[in-house]
Formats: C-alpha cells, sequence, structure tokens
C-alpha cells in the first residue's frame, strides 16, 4: 500500500511539473500577442468603479482612469455613504479632472447578498455608455488600456474582455506572496486553462462587456446572489454563443500592505469559490502545485533522496515564477521569490479548507457558500 501511495505521489509530481513547463510556455506565447490599435473614435464606455474603504494608493488608482487615452468614456463611483473615506478621495479627482464625464453614486440600496453587485447595480442605472467596463477600486492602469480592451471586443463573436492581471507595489512579506501568486499562478493558469479546456477564467479586475449583452442574462441582478459574478459573467457569455478573450494588456492590482490573515482570509474565500463552482476541477487543481507535492513526497520517502527532489522542485518552481512574472515586467524583486515555497505551502494548506466549512467572511459579511458560489446569510462564524 505504501508502495502505491509514493507512485502516486510521484505521478502527481510528474503531471504538476508538466503543467509547469506548459504554463511558461503558453504565457510565452501569449504575452507576445498583440494587434495594431484601432484609429478614430470607438464606442462610448461606462466605467464603473465599486469603492468601499481606502485601497493600497486608492488615489493614483483612480487617477489612471482619469487619464485614459480614449475620445469617448465616463467614469461612475458607487459608494454605499457620504461618510466612505474614499468619498473624499473621489470628490478631489472629479474637481481636478472636471474635463473628464464623472458621476458619484451614493446608495445603499441592496438587491442580494453580492455588496459588488449591490453597488454595480445602482450605478448601472447611471451609465449611459454602449460598453460597461467593470473596474475594482485597487487597479491602475494605462493611458492605453481602455483602447486595447474595445478593440478586442470590436472582434467578431467577442463577448467579454478582461486584461493579464499583475500584481504591483508590495511592501509587506504577505503583500509579496500576493503578488507572487497573482503575477506566477493566477494569470498565466488563466490562459492555460483556456488553451487546454476551453474555460473562460474571467477574474473581475477589469471587465468589459457590452450593455445589450449584460441585458440579455438579466443584468447585474442575475448575479445578486452570487459570490463568483466575475466567473460566472464568464460562462453566461459562452453559453450564449460568445466568446471570452483575455488580452496581453495589463492591469496593475495594486497590493502593498498586507497582513498575513487578508492574505490567509482571501484565499481561503477564493478556495471556497472555486470548490464549489467545479469540484472536478478543484481536485485537478491540486496537481498544480509542485512544492507542496514534493514535501508530501519528501515526507513519504523519508530519506536524503526525498529531500534532494524537494529541494530540486522547489528551485526550479522559483526560476519558473521568476521567468514567468518576468514576462508579465513585474516589479518583484529577486529576494521576494525566495517566499515561494512559503506561499505554495500555505496555499497546499488551505486547499483542503473547503472540504471542512462552507462560511466565507468577504469585507465583514460573513455567509454560507452554495453551488456555484450562491451565498446564504450566516451571522457570524461562531
Amino acid at each position: 500500500m505504501f508502495t502505491v501511495i509514493v507512485a502516486f505521489y510521484v505521478l502527481a509530481l510528474t503531471v504538476s511539473l508538466l503543467h509547469l513547463a506548459t504554463s511558461a510556455v503558453i504565457t510565452t506565447l501569449r504575452m507576445k500577442a498583440g494587434s495594431d490599435l484601432f484609429a478614430g473614435p470607438g464606442p462610448k464606455v461606462s466605467v464603473l468603479k465599486p469603492l468601499k474603504g481606502l485601497d493600497d494608493q486608492l488615489e493614483e488608482n483612480l487617477r489612471s482612469f482619469f487619464e485614459l487615452d480614449y475620445s469617448h468614456y465616463e467614469v461612475i463611483f458607487g459608494l454605499n455613504t457620504h461618510a466612505d473615506p474614499a468619498f473624499d478621495v473621489v470628490r478631489k479627482l472629479t474637481l481636478e479632472y472636471a474635463h473628464i464625464s464623472a458621476k458619484i453614486v451614493i446608495s445603499d440600496f441592496e438587491i442580494g447578498l453580492n455588496p459588488k453587485i449591490n453597488n454595480l447595480y445602482n450605478m448601472d442605472g447611471q451609465a449611459t455608455g454602449e460598453y460597461l467596463l467593470i473596474s475594482d477600486s485597487n487597479t491602475r492602469v494605462q493611458r492605453n488600456f481602455l483602447k486595447q480592451m474595445v478593440q478586442e471586443l470590436r472582434q467578431p463573436d467577442v463577448g467579454l474582455v478582461t486584461a493579464t492581471l499583475r500584481g504591483v507595489g508590495a511592501k509587506q512579506p504577505a503583500a509579496v506572496m500576493e503578488n507572487l501568486h497573482i503575477n506566477a499562478y493566477i494569470s498565466p493558469n488563466v490562459f492555460v486553462a483556456h488553451a487546454l479546456s476551453g474555460i473562460p477564467v474571467v477574474i473581475g479586475k477589469s471587465i468589459l462587456i457590452p450593455r445589450h449583452l449584460l441585458q440579455q442574462m438579466g443584468g447585474f441582478a442575475a448575479f445578486k446572489n452570487y459570490l463568483a459574478e466575475d466567473y460566472l459573467l464568464g460562462l453566461r457569455t459562452k453559453e450564449l454563443g460568445y466568446r471570452v478573450r483575455t488580452i496581453p494588456a495589463l492591469v496593475d492590482n495594486v497590493n502593498v500592505n498586507w497582513s498575513f490573515k487578508h492574505f490567509l482570509n482571501r484565499h481561503t474565500r477564493w478556495a471556497k469559490m472555486r470548490r464549489s463552482m467545479h469540484l472536478h476541477h478543484y481536485i485537478i487543481e491540486s496537481f498544480s502545485n509542485p512544492v507542496a507535492l514534493s514535501v508530501i513526497l519528501a515526507f513519504l520517502l523519508h530519506n536524503a533522496l526525498g529531500i534532494e527532489q524537494a529541494a530540486a522542485v522547489t528551485l526550479l518552481k522559483m526560476m519558473h515564477d521568476r521567468y514567468v512574472s518576468g514576462l508579465v515586467r513585474s516589479d518583484l524583486r529577486w529576494y521576494h521569490y525566495l517566499l515561494v515555497p512559503l506561499k505554495d505551502l500555505l496555499i497546499g494548506v488551505l486547499w483542503f479548507i473547503p472540504f471542512l466549512s462552507y462560511k466565507v467572511n468577504w469585507r465583514n459579511n460573513y455567509f454560507r457558500i452554495g453551488r456555484e458560489s450562491l451565498l446564504q446569510p450566516q451571522p457570524s462564524f461562531k
């Protein structure tokens, strides 16, 4: 029996290393892709910015959306209350960039359990664009970002466009681990999942969708009680016969000062969400963590060979992460990659949590998560 278990982990580790190589190859090819941008005016775009509190470098993040090189767009900010500290930041920027069409929507009206969807629903009533860009508050973009997104959405049969996520700005160890995971795991695996299985993995940091297509889905109200509204938007787009595209344009996810508690809470929530969407995909996902698998194998072998293979795999994973992060022009330093083993082992442990608990904490809102990330109210974790 012991021999069978060891053989299984050797096979699992082999598969994981093959996945690592595939990730590097596909990401290299995708990040080299591109096309010439269109000339002349494009369709009007409404940029929807749901806000809650002061994210890292919020003012600089929002400022980048006032400086877009695009002729016909508006920016709409949504808050629950004037007392939110983000309100003063937004008001300052709207006065500074008075030539940019901008609106501030203050409303605590709720149509469902997803706080972000509630905010988007309230903003949508003020939007006048043909296209909607859903963009989180902790993101920052380059001047030509919107033109790159619109360029792709104008292609035949494309119904939804997202950009490649890049974690930047880390100053604390937990923030470094978050950016490592974004740059070397999340972003590459969006390409891998689509290339190998056709799964449209949509990450809600930046989503461009035609208004008419969203209305066909039932509008934002159709996602009011789901945690993974971004992923479901991609699935519904594909079900309606349209393609989902992730372009090599970069959207910066700014993570500067994170606590380990924040890191663990976020990845526990994400793990529970992914397990609720597709159990078999979630199980397959366990084969994409070679560091965790090599450590398990080292414990099983309990000899010098086990230690040597774990060390070799860990070194290879660190090299892979630095290479792939280089493809997205990451601002991580060489010594940050020393945290790769710790980060991967933590992610490996957190992978088991969704089999023990279905409860999540999202911005101090407590829920029980069900099939397809359906939310149910949960007073507390106690």
